[in-house]
């Protein structure tokens, strides 16, 4: 018996061995894997597991191409490479040496293949036959190509055009204006023919603001007035998911292959490319453009969905583009001095913050740097960690109340963002005539809702309205003023959901917060209650009505329980109860958004009440859940955000005879206002035609209502109105102008 315990390994002793036999099996399988990685692969099984591989359609499409180039014997690995394993990577360094080796053949077939009604416009004859064929035409597609150092390529005040194309239903023509290559031909003499009758023809362009902006700038073309389409937003309007250049919805659509301009020229100045070759290219742009033009004008005659979006398209989204096209010419002066004495300023708020970090951290680090903040907040001072190491604003917020250096860091990096987005940035956008030009895309979002960009005026705080007040008006005789709608997606929600204690409410004019803080607070304070009390600091009332305006419009956006809970610094069951009484109260609301996630599910699209589509097939047939449930709320927001972006745009059409009666002009749009140029002498009965014309654009089930605000000097800078208005009648009683 003793002789047998004596030979029984002890447990200890088992699961020694245990482990070493798992090392060495490992050790085994790692050697096995080893093998079969350095085993010859084959050229199909190398392709079959790169294309296996989740990569972008680009990548797909340029591996494809290498594979095909290699299998013809058109391109080989290098023997650098000769004996590894066959990459991705290395795939992809192949087509960039097989598209150089291509690109020559690629540009003399191009050349080769250019068709007989492509007409290059370099003598008198040939400007002679752009002109008669121009006249005949009951519409053209105009393109122009643009050079210059840095970005001025993009940008009308500092770079050149090379040339401009122009193509009619029968002829395609280029001419050229500042290429090496000279023709018999001027700037001057080509627009003293060509102006009068490019200012009067209707016209098709792809990316209107662009080529439109370019002509007013460097010559003074008027292309504005006449601008039928633009192909770009007709392309949105039938898919706003896809890629909307001008090659790939002609590749897509039409079947007709072409290059983009990065393929052919890579970095070349347009100026530099010859002339056969530049007429090849820029002229089948313009062809292209047209025929893209017809091909949606059919779509839109073949149902009556698609004809309610080309009405939209035509009646509302091209008469906004022209009115922001001249927007963006007209521009904004701006305060280019004010601005660096404010960044200064912010530099010291910066500095300041960044001293009051480093003696809560007792050492100075780069606060820039993620992995070195945090090392610094989760291992050093060890606070909570609820996302995986992340120092982003959101993750911040989460532990701000753990230790004073947080709120700090949130401190720091808000007025970094201010420096870095405004106050250092601003200026290098004024142009030689002191404005800044932005370029407003009018149909930027899926929503069909702008976006501005160069510099991004909608992005400008109106919490730090410092900012705002570098704008300035057009001069002494002239004002800023802004029309925001007030509240417009709550009123759109409650239309669209037709909540009658929402719409009642507007009807009323009782302030919505505190209707929706009497509804979850359940009986607890009423609708009097919260108004007695929602200004007193402390009081509950006041708490309830500031979780009430993040719930109305948290809603909107479709908002959950973590998201609110973070927001409002309480816990997600507490975030959860809220909603769920938000809901009980608006049960309209909630009806309303259980029937958006059902149609989405059930058509893979949702609408707005002017027509326009959201399309979100492939949303709600991926496999991952986040996908399904971003596609469920983008179902229930989609028609309050396009229909909000849908009542201004129309009431921007609406103002179209308005404005000329007072002399007044639109200057920026910021999410729901728009900021006027009037002026200074405009009367009180002018701003409020223009603000009723605003507020009656779209009839909704309860009252749309505009707030108006005069900016005499600087944006945001707003005096009283009444007072404005009483000032000036006793100015005008004083001088003798009134009795």
């Amino acid at each position: 018996m003793e002789l047998r315990q004596t030979l029984r390994p002890s447990n200890a002793k088992l699961a020694e061995v245990d482990a070493v036999n798992a090392d060495s099996g490992e050790v085994l399988r790692n050697a096995v894997r080893k093998r079969a990685a350095s085993a010859p692969e084959s050229a199909e099984d190398a392709w079959k597991r790169i294309l296996a591989m989740k990569i972008t359609d680009i990548d797909r499409e340029r591996l494809e191409a290498v594979r095909s180039a290699m299998e013809r014997g058109e391109i080989g690995r290098s023997s650098i490479c000769a004996g590894k394993r066959f990459s991705k990577a290395e795939a992809l360094r192949m087509y960039a040496d097989l598209h150089e080796s291509r690109k020559a053949e690629t540009l003399r077939r191009l050349v080769a293949d250019t068709p007989s009604h492509y007409v290059l416009v370099r003598d008198e004859q040939t400007l002679e036959t752009a002109f008669n064929a121009v006249s005949a035409a009951s519409i053209i597609a105009i393109d122009c190509e643009t050079f210059g150092e840095n970005d001025g390529a993009l940008d009308p005040w500092s770079g050149n055009m090379a040339g401009f194309s122009v193509s009619t239903r029968d002829y395609s023509f280029y001419i050229p204006l500042n290429h090496e290559e000279k023709t018999e031909l001027s700037e001057q003499r080509v627009f003293e023919r060509l102006k009068p009758l490019l200012e009067t023809k209707p016209n098709v362009m792809h990316n209107a603001p662009f080529d439109c902006k370019w002509f007013a700038v460097k010559y003074g073309v008027n292309l504005i007035d006449t601008l039928r389409a633009d192909t770009r937003i007709m392309a949105m309007s039938l898919d706003e998911n896809r890629s909307h250049r001008l090659k790939d919805l002609c590749t897509d659509w039409l079947r007709l292959p072409g290059d983009n301009f990065d393929q052919l020229f890579g970095k070349t100045p347009f100026s530099k490319i010859p002339l056969d070759v530049a007429l090849a290219y820029a002229a089948g742009d313009t062809e292209k453009t047209l025929k893209l033009y017809r091909w949606i004008c059919d779509w839109y005659d073949k149902r009556p969905d698609l004809h309610e979006i080309g009405a939209l398209v035509f009646n509302v989204e091209m008469p906004v583009a022209r009115t922001f096209i001249r927007a963006d010419l007209r521009g904004i002066r701006f305060d280019s001095a004010k601005s660096w004495e404010l960044d200064a300023k912010f530099a010291e708020e910066e500095a300041e913050l960044r001293r009051q970090i480093f003696v809560h951290m007792g050492e100075e680090i780069n606060l820039n740097s993620p992995a070195q903040l945090k090392r610094k907040l989760y291992e050093d001072l060890r606070l909570p960690d609820n996302d995986n190491g992340s120092t982003g604003v959101r993750s911040l917020k989460r532990i701000k109340r753990e230790h004073p250096v947080i709120p700090l860091l949130l401190e720091y990096r808000g007025i970094d963002k201010l420096r870095q987005a405004f106050t250092s940035k601003l200026p290098n956008n004024v142009k030689s005539d002191g404005r800044i030009h932005p370029w407003h895309n009018t149909w930027g979002a899926a929503t069909g809702r702008f976006t501005c960009n160069n510099p991004n005026t909608q992005q400008i705080p109106a919490k730090r309205p410092e900012i705002r007040h570098l704008f300035l008006s057009a001069g002494d005789d002239r004002i800023l003023v802004s029309i925001d709608y007030s509240q417009i997606e709550l009123r759109v929600l409650a239309h669209m959901a037709n909540e009658t204690v929402l719409i009642e409410a507007f009807r009323e004019g009782r302030d919505i917060h505190s209707t929706t803080a009497a509804l979850i607070s359940r009986g607890k304070y009423t609708y009097d209650d919260i108004e007695r009390w929602k200004d007193t600091e402390g009081h509950e009332c006041q708490k309830l009505r500031k979780q009430a305006k993040i719930v109305n419009f948290g809603i909107v956006y479709g908002m959950g329980a973590g998201k609110l809970a973070d927001t409002l610094e309480i816990t997600k069951q507490e975030a959860q109860e809220i909603i769920d009484n938000y809901f009980r109260g608006y049960p309209g609301i909630k009806r309303y958004m259980d029937d958006q996630h059902a149609k989405v599910m059930k058509d893979g699209y949702v609408t707005d009440f002017a027509g326009r589509k959201r399309r979100l097939h492939e949303d709600i047939k991926a496999k991952e859940k986040w996908r399904v449930f971003s596609a469920q709320r983008m179902a229930g927001n989609f028609p309050i955000q396009a229909g909000a972006g849908t009542i201004l745009k129309r009431a921007i059409v609406d103002l179209e005879p308005v404005l000329p009666l007072y002399d007044s002009y639109i200057l920026l749009q910021v999410h729901d206002e728009l900021v006027f140029d009037c002026p200074r002498d405009i009367s009180k009965e002018a701003l409020e035609h223009i603000q009723h014309t605003m507020e009656n654009a779209f009839l909704l089930r309860c009252p749309v209502r505009c707030d108006v605000e005069i900016n005499p000097e600087r944006w945001l800078k707003k005096v009283d109105i009444d007072a404005w208005f009483d000032e000036d009648e006793e100015l005008a009683q004083s001088s003798g102008i009134i009795s």
